[in-house]
C-alpha cells in the first residue's frame, strides 16, 4: 500500500511522513520529491545523483528517475510505503507555475498508478507563509485548490489535515488513525 503526504511547502509533510513512518510498525518512508540529495535511489544512483550539464544526460537521469519510482510503486503493492510527495506534486507544481514541462509530469502520471491514499495537508495560506516563505500565499491557495481538483478528478481516496489548526502531536494522531484504518482494511 502506497500513503502518500502532500501539500504546499511549510505544511509539514516530511515531519508527518517521517513521524508516521517511526510510529507506525510495518511502514517504511521514501522520498519522492524534487530534490536529488534527498532521494535514495535502487538503481543508477551515482550517475542520477551526479552534475549533468550535458542536456542529453539530464534527460536521461529524468528517465531512470522515472524506472526507479516505478520500481517503488511495484514494491508498494507487496509492502506498506508512506511517501513524502509523489509524481502527483511535481504535475502540480508545474501546473500551479504554468510551465509546459507539466505535460511531461501528466504522462508521468499517466505511468505510475494513484496512491491507495493521500493526507493532503492545508491550513491557512498566511501562517504556512511565515512558516517557510517559499511559496506566496496566493501560490499557497492554488497548490491546494489544484491538489483537491485532482484528487478528487481521479477519485483517489484522501483526507484533509489542517497543520495550521493542528500542532504536529495532534496532526500526527489523526493521520496515524487514518492509516491504521486503511492498513487493516488491506
Amino acid at each position: 500500500m502506497l500513503i502518500t503526504i502532500l501539500g504546499p511547502d511549510g505544511t509539514g509533510k516530511t515531519t508527518l511522513a517521517k513521524g508516521l513512518a517511526k510510529d507506525t510498525k510495518g511502514l517504511e518512508y521514501f522520498y519522492f520529491g524534487g530534490s536529488n540529495e534527498s532521494r535514495e535511489y535502487q538503481f543508477f544512483e551515482n550517475f542520477i545523483k551526479s552534475d549533468l550539464k550535458n542536456i542529453f544526460l539530464r534527460v536521461i537521469r529524468k528517465f531512470l528517475r522515472v524506472i526507479n519510482d516505478l520500481y517503488v510503486y511495484q514494491i508498494a503493492k507487496k509492502s506498506n510505503f508512506i511517501s513524502d510527495r509523489c509524481p502527483i506534486d511535481n504535475y502540480i507544481i508545474t501546473k500551479v507555475q504554468g510551465r509546459r514541462i507539466r505535460f511531461y509530469y501528466y504522462f508521468i502520471l499517466m505511468l505510475s498508478p494513484n496512491p491507495d491514499c493521500v493526507i493532503l495537508l492545508t491550513g491557512d495560506a498566511e501562517v504556512i507563509y511565515k512558516r517557510k516563505e517559499e511559496l506566496s500565499v496566493d501560490e499557497i491557495n492554488n497548490y491546494i485548490q489544484f491538489y483537491k481538483k485532482y484528487l478528487d478528478a481521479k477519485g483517489i481516496n484522501y483526507m484533509i489535515v489542517n497543520t495550521v489548526e493542528n500542532d504536529i502531536d495532534k496532526t500526527l494522531k489523526i493521520a496515524k488513525n487514518k492509516l491504521e484504518f486503511q492498513l487493516n482494511e488491506r
